[in-house]
């Protein structure tokens, strides 16, 4: 099936003119260039419209692009970081630790707020979250550039700290701790925030799990040992086949 000719009426004023003009007819020529000029005027005016309508065109799908742009970057970032403070979630935490791991010695500070559950019954739920997002920005603020932290759910938290030494961790420890001593609700009076915390480093090459099997253990010494404290782990974690020092 042939297209149509979009140009048809064109056509056919300029072949009437080529035809007037062959035959010298003055009168002719008028009537034959009033008809080409009519002509061209539409051709001007449609393709005018279709100028228009494909910048239009152009336009929306330049936006509809960049909606689709920004709605995936909004779903990678909610894939990768927790919903209610912005921290990196804990699937995504611990694959960045397992990456820096393998070529850096690691620290790894877990943190546990203390009695949350408390808050969350005495002020409600809207403080407690609150709460958890005030403790998400001490996080940032106390995690040094070479590091990550993360959500791991609920009231648990972690500081990862690349390159780090055993002084430096129980360092940043204490000042987060402090940071979150400090945090205060204008809507809460009397709100007080601690949270207990279990410190360990390990070298190059020791499986993450290890690593944090071993700050757990700081952490549940920590809770149990008075809560609002910080326990570590004193020795950095070697690679398998050392014994393992997951002791105070």
């Amino acid at each position: 099936m042939n297209e149509p000719d979009l140009f048809a009426s064109e056509r056919a004023a300029l072949a009437r003119a080529r035809r007037v003009l062959a035959k010298e007819d003055a009168a002719g020529h008028r009537d034959a260039l009033q008809g080409l000029a009519d002509a061209y005027e539409r051709l001007v005016r449609d393709m005018d419209r279709l100028i228009r309508h494909a910048d239009r065109t152009e336009r929306e799908l330049a936006r509809a692009n960049q909606q689709l742009r920004e709605l995936t970057e909004t779903l990678a970032f909610r894939n990768r970081h927790d919903g209610l403070t912005g921290l990196l979630n804990r699937e995504t935490l611990i694959q960045e630790a397992e990456g820096l791991l393998q070529e850096r010695p690691l620290g790894l500070i877990l943190v546990d707020l203390d009695f949350f559950k408390q808050i969350n019954d005495r002020y409600g739920h809207p403080v407690g979250d609150r709460v958890l997002v005030d403790v998400a920005r001490a996080l940032e603020r106390s995690r040094p550039e070479e590091g990550y932290c993360g959500r791991l759910g609920g009231e648990e938290f972690a500081l990862v700290l690349g390159a780090a030494c055993g002084r430096m961790a129980a360092q940043v420890a204490d000042e987060l701790a402090g940071e979150i001593r400090a945090i205060r609700r204008p809507e809460a009076p009397g709100l007080r925030v601690t949270a207990s915390m279990g410190v360990a480093v390990a070298v190059p090459g020791v499986a993450f799990d290890r690593l944090y099997l071993c700050a757990d253990d700081a952490l549940y010494r920590a809770k149990y040992g008075g809560r609002d404290r910080i326990e570590r782990v004193r020795d950095q974690i070697e690679p398998e086949g050392e014994p393992p020092p997951c002791h105070g």
